[in-house]
Formats: C-alpha cells, structure tokens, sequence
C-alpha cells in the first residue's frame, strides 16, 4: 500500500511539474493612444465628445498553451469633452487621470493572435478637476498580435473599455467612461511558442 501511494505521489508530482513548465511568462512596458468620451444618460444641454489621450504602463503576460492570463498596470487618461450650441456655446473638457487595473483573459486561435475580455478597475487621481466618484469599473475586451519578427519583441493592442459605474457626482446626469485604445508593448523576454 505503500508503495502505491508513493508511486501515486510521484505521479501527481511529475504531472505538475509538468504543467508548470508549459507556462510562460513575460514582462512587457506598454504605450499607446486613447481615444474616450463621458457617455450622458440624463437631461443635459451638451453633446459629449471623444477626446485623444495618452496611456502606459507595464504588463504580465502568463502563457499556458492556447489560453493567457494578463493583469496590467496603467496609467490612464479618460473623459472627453462636452458642447453646448444654445443658448451660447460652451466646451467643457475633462481630463481624469486613472491608475487602471486591468486583468484580461485570453485565447490564441492562430499562434500570434490573442483574443482577449476582463474586468478594469480603475481610481481616478485628480481629485479637484476629476470625475465626482474616484472609482471606475469596466469591461475590458479587445485583441493583440505578436509581430512575428526575429527578435519577436513588439506585440499591437486594440482594446474597448466600457465603463460599468456612473463618475458623476450629479444626481441627474449619469457619466460613463468609453474608451478606445491603441497600444505598443515592449516584450522584455522572447515569447516560446
């Protein structure tokens, strides 16, 4: 009987060597454009407007056959701006400066794409000229591909954020953060296929 379990144990001790071996990881500094609007629900007199800012950060990619873990830590600029035409023309433009937190999960359907959904937490860091509520929430969904080059160090990201809490602090307009993103990542490590 002893025997049996030890060669039990051997067995499940190798099976999970194994698995942990598959994994790979990877480190990588990411930049890119955003393109974010504060979606109106409510009576209001403007017109929301997307805006063009900045994100960058650092991401984790973790590797297990067809299928990627990514938490990432961002740097994040949100709102956009709003228009009113009547009765005079007034821009409002808002700038929310956002530590974001996503945590994506992934699927690879061809060696170079990733497919890719998850939650992103973020908290707002202006306090005087930022959002009414400092904390955001999101659904994060998107896809990246590993530039196949020799070095195979540069990967592109295109990502939807679709902001879950109102930022409004006004009790009759509600605001949401939309944002489009356009990154470059920087791979630390070379990627195995």
């Amino acid at each position: 009987m002893l025997k049996v379990r030890l060669l039990l144990l051997l067995a499940f001790s190798f099976a999970s060597f194994s698995s942990f071996a598959q994994l790979q990881g990877v480190f990588g500094l990411k930049a890119g454009a955003s393109s974010s609007i504060t979606a109106q629900e409510g009576v209001t007199p403007y017109i929301s407007r997307y805006k063009t800012a900045f994100h960058l950060g650092g991401i984790y990619r973790l590797r297990y056959q067809r299928f990627v873990a990514q938490p990432e830590l961002l740097l994040s600029v949100k709102g956009g701006s709003f228009k009113r035409t009547a009765p005079t023309q007034q821009v409002i433009r808002n700038n929310y400066n956002y530590i974001s937190l996503p945590v994506l999960l992934g699927w690879i359907p061809t060696e170079g794409l990733v497919l890719q959904a998850g939650p992103e937490f973020s908290y707002a860091l202006n306090t005087p000229n930022g959002p009414g509520k400092k904390q955001d929430t999101g659904i994060a969904v998107g896809a990246h591909y590993d530039f196949l080059d020799m070095a195979e160090k540069f990967s592109l990201h295109l990502r939807y954020i679709y902001g879950l809490n109102n930022v409004s602090a006004n009790p009759i307009v509600e605001h949401r953060n939309r944002t489009f993103q356009v990154s470059i990542v920087y791979n630390f490590y070379k990627k195995g296929k």
